[in-house]
């Protein structure tokens, strides 16, 4: 394990939805967090699936990493239950809807982060949560 001591630095990475997004951020995450500067990444729980194994794996291995799981509004917007992936969309139809969730993300994600300690120094979000 490496002894390079934590620094005080809070990077938290909201990606959007998609694998496409989602994959090239939590590798980015990792990076940092292996370079001992503390890393959130803010997803679902079912988006979380499919980077989990590597997450644990980090964390074994010393990195200050942790996902923050938030829900994901897929009722409120209109979308069947699971929705919560833009490649899980199951028309074109309703890909506005999965606009509108993600929109009605913002709120749960801002009272998140702002209970986080120590308070994000940066937060890197992919642009459709601008």
């Amino acid at each position: 394990m490496d002894s390079t001591p934590l620094c005080n630095l809070h990077f938290v990475f909201v990606p959007i939805m998609a694998p496409g997004h989602l994959l090239p951020m939590v590798d980015m995450a990792k990076m940092f967090a292996r370079r001992k500067v503390k890393v959130s990444i803010v997803t679902t729980t079912l988006n979380s699936i499919h980077f989990q194994a590597s997450i644990d794996r980090e964390i074994q291995s010393g990195s200050p990493i942790q996902i923050l799981h938030v829900p994901f509004p897929w009722a409120e917007a209109g979308l069947p239950e699971g929705c919560e992936s833009a490649d899980a969309v199951p028309s074109m139809d309703l890909l506005s809807n999965f606009t509108v969730a993600v929109n009605l993300m913002q709120r749960p994600i801002e009272e998140l982060l702002q209970n986080q300690r120590p308070f994000p120094s940066c937060i890197i979000a992919d642009k459709n949560f601008v």
